[in-house]
């Protein structure tokens, strides 16, 4: 169900063209609010949504009154239906009365952090080659670098795994952490001289800290180049990486 046009990578998009790309997906979109209502798209999460007898805020209003029943509903909001037109998850919104009003709360995260991570993915970064060679995308050390990090976060109950938003920068796995937003890129560099792997993650470290510089987000990420714990940390690069705004880490010495 949608509340109205909704804004999909920067373009206004009608309800009724919003519905026949859902329904291109295999979605059975329903006008009016009923027990069969699972998703609600949300196209405007800035703020306050008064109830003033708008369908808008009604739909809002059934969904809480829904979630109380103990019956979910989830609520996504423009990016959020964005991601899920392009096969990526997105994050439920938590909707909360004040007064009487319908507040869609603000998370921490917002604009950088996607959905709920649900598997380990070997996908392009947009690092370029040298990113490629310092980070050993597709490699089975790779691989396994990152299925180690996986399971040493979701072994503290309180982190919430996370993808990284589409159209934010593309780390490999997201978390919160208190109020702090965390990226981490794994990397598990193609064997080489130590110099020449010192060279190629003081590169790509470089084009991390730029491409978080380039983000429109009012959310501040903490980025994380996560190494094997074989990996010699040359104290070059440990001034690069500081002086870029990136936590370098082997995995050992990770918070658990």
């Amino acid at each position: 169900m949608f509340t109205g046009k909704t804004l999909i990578d920067g373009v206004w998009t009608v309800r009724k063209d919003c519905m026949a790309r859902s329904r291109h997906l295999g979605a059975r979109c329903l006008e009016s609010f009923s027990r069969s209502v699972t998703l609600v798209v949300h196209g405007e999460l800035a703020g306050n949504v008064k109830d003033a007898d708008r369908g808008l805020s009604q739909k809002l209003l059934r969904v809480i009154q829904e979630r109380k029943s103990g019956q979910h509903v989830h609520v996504v909001d423009a990016a959020g239906f964005s991601d899920l037109l392009f096969e990526a998850p997105a994050k439920c919104r938590d909707l909360q009365m004040q007064g009487p009003h319908v507040a869609v709360m603000p998370e921490v995260g917002d604009g950088i952090l996607g959905g709920p991570f649900e598997r380990i993915e070997q996908r392009k970064r947009g690092l370029g080659q040298s990113g490629y060679r310092a980070f050993g995308y597709g490699s089975e050390r790779h691989k396994k670098l990152l299925t180690d990090l996986v399971r040493l976060k979701r072994g503290r109950p309180s982190i919430q795994l996370r993808h990284p938003a589409r159209r934010g920068p593309q780390f490999d796995i997201g978390w919160i952490d208190g109020q702090t937003p965390y990226g981490a890129w794994v990397a598990a560099p193609e064997p080489a001289d130590s110099e020449v792997v010192t060279r190629r993650l003081e590169e790509a470290t470089l084009q991390i800290s730029r491409t978080i510089r380039s983000t429109r987000s009012r959310t501040e990420l903490r980025p994380v180049v996560v190494l094997e714990n074989t990996t010699r940390l040359d104290p070059r690069l440990r001034r690069t990486a500081d002086d870029a705004g990136v936590v370098l880490s082997r995995l050992q010495d990770l918070p658990r």
